[in-house]
């Protein structure tokens, strides 16, 4: 991409990708993106269906939370400035290491926060408070950095309590094969805990009430994205239990019936256009081999009859199925048990119902293949990165972009090719 990313530009280089990879339009169902107003934009003039990336969302609120206490900024300042000075000096770094085996700590590095990913500052309060009495003696005897008081280390502690279940959310909506189904649980779930009064520390209760409503003002659409509700609605481990509000359950059927009918009023129309092609394919043959008289009198007849026929019933029958089957499954399913949520697997689940679901199967393959979050495209990207190396000057973008492609791939071939 070259010159200034606005939105039109956004919009055009979207949608000249999708015709080089010959995609129809028509077939995507969802694309995540950051918060960026230029990405907002160009996505709503593409007219695509679009949602903001999970995971950047929550790295938004948890900032939002960490930002609003003047106590837990200036902690987490302190314990930064402590991780840099053990990084810059290697006598440091041994002489930690050998006041832990006096105290039989674990013998583990100090981490540091990392401004892009908010749970690398859990990683750092977290090990800090592994290491709290090592980290208190060699503040008193070699100095060099301003260790934390006893009402710090508290601060620290509740904090740690805090962020320890968002972290949990946030990795369970990064993998790599988590579905758009687990966005609305997931939120809803974070909704609960947060208001929960939790630890009693100065400053954390109201951290905890800023990150609800960051939480609440950033997700408060989510269930009016058709993609999101009926994922959600289309897991069996999920269904309707987890959203928040009564009528997204009589939304959610109402757009299910509409992807329904307007699926096998296409199937339809892609039969009754093979059917007619194949009726024109056969008809010269057939003409050939029947007397002239014949020819004149049956084949025209015949093949208006059939166009007729097509025409008159085709979008009736469809109605009929619509109505006499998709409500049927519905009820069915959702009267069904849930499946456990850490072992089950949904698209599996739909594979051996398929049977039973035929209308509803179809409906899951096409919505539980939206992913939560972008963080698996990301990590491709930081793969590219890897590929692209200063040694490697003549190495192309096309042949870079064929690498990636079969370290992702050939996996899937058992490396057999």
């Amino acid at each position: 991409m070259h010159g200034s990313h606005t939105g039109e530009y956004i919009k055009d280089s979207f949608l000249h990708m999708l015709k080089e990879w010959k995609i129809n339009k028509d077939r995507v169902v969802l694309v995540l993106r950051d918060n960026g107003a230029n990405m907002v934009k160009g996505l709503r003039l593409a007219d695509i269906p679009d949602l903001s990336c999970t995971a950047h969302s929550l790295q938004l609120v948890v900032n939002d939370g960490l930002a609003s206490q003047r106590a837990v900024i200036d902690v987490i300042a302190m314990l930064k400035k402590c991780v840099t000075h053990f990084q810059h000096s290697i006598l440091a770094k041994q002489r930690l290491r050998n006041i832990q085996r006096d105290l039989g700590l674990p013998e583990h590095n100090l981490i540091q926060a990392v401004p892009t990913r908010w749970n690398s500052t859990l990683h750092m309060l977290h090990r800090a408070l592994e290491q709290k009495r090592a980290l208190n003696i060699y503040s008193v005897e070699h100095g060099g950095f301003t260790c934390p008081s006893a009402h710090q280390w508290d601060i620290v502690s509740k904090l740690v309590e805090t962020l320890i279940p968002i972290e949990e959310v946030t990795l369970q909506v990064s993998y790599s094969n988590s579905s758009a189904s687990s966005i609305i649980p997931c939120i809803t779930v974070l909704k609960m805990l947060l208001e929960d009064k939790g630890p009693s520390t100065q400053g954390i209760g109201t951290l905890r009430e800023v990150m609800r409503e960051s939480l609440t003002k950033r997700f408060n659409k989510l269930e009016d994205s058709k993609v999101v509700v009926l994922a959600c609605l289309l897991d069996p481990r999920y269904k309707s239990h987890a959203f928040c509000f009564a009528s997204t359950l009589n939304k959610a059927k109402e757009w299910l019936k509409e992807d329904v009918e307007c699926g096998l009023q296409g199937q339809a129309e892609t039969e009754r256009g093979n059917q007619e092609q194949q009726a024109d394919e056969e008809e010269p043959a057939a003409q050939d081999q029947a007397p002239k008289r014949q020819r004149r009198e049956d084949t025209p007849c015949h093949s208006q009859i059939d166009k007729i026929f097509s025409s008159l019933f085709g979008p009736h029958t469809s109605d009929l199925l619509v109505k006499g089957t998709i409500e049927d499954e519905l009820n069915q399913y959702l009267k069904e048990p849930v499946i456990e949520r850490r072992k089950g697997d949904p698209l599996q689940w739909w594979k051996q119902n398929e049977g039973r679901f035929k209308l509803l199967a179809k409906a899951a393959r096409k919505f539980l293949c939206s992913p939560s979050s972008s963080v698996p495209s990301e990590r491709v990207f930081s793969e590219v990165s890897a590929i692209y190396d200063k040694k490697r000057s003549k190495l192309t973008g096309e042949h870079a972009e064929q690498l990636c492609f079969l370290h992702h791939n050939l996996v899937l071939l058992d490396w057999d090719y």
